[in-house]
């Protein structure tokens, strides 16, 4: 009976030795990601103006056979011209038309006794015709053309009986009825209505588009800037480049109440798809990730002492440090310890490697208070700062790159009827970390280009 007792009085002795650690749970006050203004980024829009109306009515307007007639002393002269189709060749937005024209002439009197025409010379000649035509839009989105005769070079046509070269008369008659044609095409651009053709995209571009399960986009267009305008057969092309801030969030932020009219169009010049993302990492994932490294894991402390690990979390509340919760026991000089310590550290990813790791870490104030009450400054001492430290380093690339697929999926989609959206996502740069109370956000500044098409 006494050894029994003894071995009792021996266990309280032992449980009154034993310590308890329970600090007060850290606040840390807010902190907050630097924030900086929407960037700039350059949307393209490809457009082509059919040009099939205006080239027809240039050919109206300049038929195959052109001809004419005028009196040529006791006669007249009789005169045509059968041109072939018009060659066209684009350099840019100036256009050169082509073409080769035969032409013939004949001196004509009449019988006097039937009064029949009769044809007492001819001759036959060459012509080569050259057309030049600018296109320009202006600010106000008013398309024109500066068509003009540059070449009418034509063979001399002599009337040998009537010693009669009748090209220099033939001449004004033809370029007269060519320039009109010409003034008739510069009319037909100049009724292009250039802005109905880009409003559907404007007002497509309010639309904000869906990234994902990450959030939204608007891109806010501000400027429109024509670019690289270039012909090709009947038709002109070119891109509007337009100006925006994209802006990202959490939640929709769903349209503006009413669409601004277009802009002048601006002679400045913007960057490719720019835009600030906000990617969230859940806390769960880095928490199934740690206990994997740390859960479990014995530290030895000098010759008897120890530490062990019986849970790890990570969590944030919004301040640019991570908190780390250690639930624990532990022997020091026969004393048992147990309850939770926690630690702040600095979250660090890198960005070639894809690899997250922590740095600056640290007892929290009041864990360091706790421990020195109750003589634990053995913890203090210990390798714990050192393992955690080294344990605490995941792989997040694949979970990085999730960001960047669903980003690009994002921008290759439908977004209205005949619309779409054509762009990539070249480059991602970390711009900073936040620790927030149900996430760790990290803010991304993607760049990429981005285009809108009708399909």
């Amino acid at each position: 009976m006494p050894r029994i007792l003894s071995i009792i009085i021996f266990i309280i002795l032992l449980e009154g030795c034993s310590r308890t650690i329970v600090p007060e749970v850290p606040h840390l006050p807010s902190s907050t990601i630097d924030t900086l203004p929407p960037p700039d980024s350059k949307i393209d829009v490809p457009i082509t103006i059919d040009l099939d109306s205006v080239f027809s009515d240039l050919d109206r307007q300049i038929p195959a056979d052109l001809n004419g007639s005028g009196n040529l002393g006791p006669g007249e002269y009789r005169w045509s011209i059968r041109r072939e189709p018009f060659i066209l060749s684009w350099s840019g937005a100036i256009l050169d038309l082509t073409d080769h024209a035969q032409g013939s002439a004949g001196g004509y009197v009449k019988n006097p006794f039937n009064k029949n025409w009769n044809k007492v010379c001819n001759c036959d000649f060459n012509v080569d015709l050259g057309i030049n035509a600018g296109f320009t839009l202006s600010d106000s989105y008013a398309l024109s053309a500066h068509a003009k005769l540059t070449r009418f070079d034509a063979d001399a046509c002599n009337l040998t009986l009537a010693n009669f070269n009748a090209t220099p008369v033939i001449r004004p008659i033809a370029t007269d009825a060519i320039n009109k044609a010409l003034d008739h095409l510069n009319e037909e651009v100049s009724r292009y209505d250039i802005p109905k053709l880009i409003q559907p995209y404007w007002a497509k571009l309010f639309q904000p588009i869906k990234i994902g399960d990450i959030g939204y986009i608007s891109l806010n267009p501000s400027q429109i800037r024509l670019e690289n305008l270039n012909g090709s057969a009947h038709q002109l092309a070119g891109t509007i480049g337009i100006t925006a801030k994209p802006v990202f969030s959490l939640a929709n932020p769903g349209p503006p109440a009413t669409i601004p009219p277009l802009p002048v169009i601006s002679r400045e010049d913007a960057s490719g798809f720019n835009v600030y993302v906000d990617a969230r990492i859940q806390y769960a994932e880095l928490n199934r990730l740690a206990k994997t490294h740390l859960d479990n894991n014995k530290i030895a402390v000098g010759k008897t002492g120890y530490f062990m690990i019986k849970n790890a979390e990570i969590y944030g509340e919004g301040n640019n440090h991570l908190l780390i919760r250690i639930d624990f026991k532990g022997k020091q000089n026969g004393i048992s310890y147990k309850g939770a310590l926690y630690f702040t550290c600095l979250p660090v990813y890198d960005v070639p490697s894809g690899q997250f790791y922590i740095s600056d870490i640290d007892f929290d104030t009041h864990t360091r208070e706790r421990l020195l009450a109750k003589a634990g400054d053995w913890i203090l001492n210990s390798a714990i700062k050192t393992f955690l430290h080294d344990q605490i380093h995941f792989d997040l690339g694949a979970q990085i790159h999730s960001v960047k697929e669903q980003l690009n999926a994002s921008l290759n989609k439908p977004i209205g009827p005949n619309i779409s959206l054509s762009g990539h996502i070249d480059s991602l740069s970390l711009l900073g970390i936040l620790p927030a109370k149900d996430y760790m956000l990290m803010r991304w500044n993607t760049k990429g280009t981005l285009a809108v098409n009708k399909d």
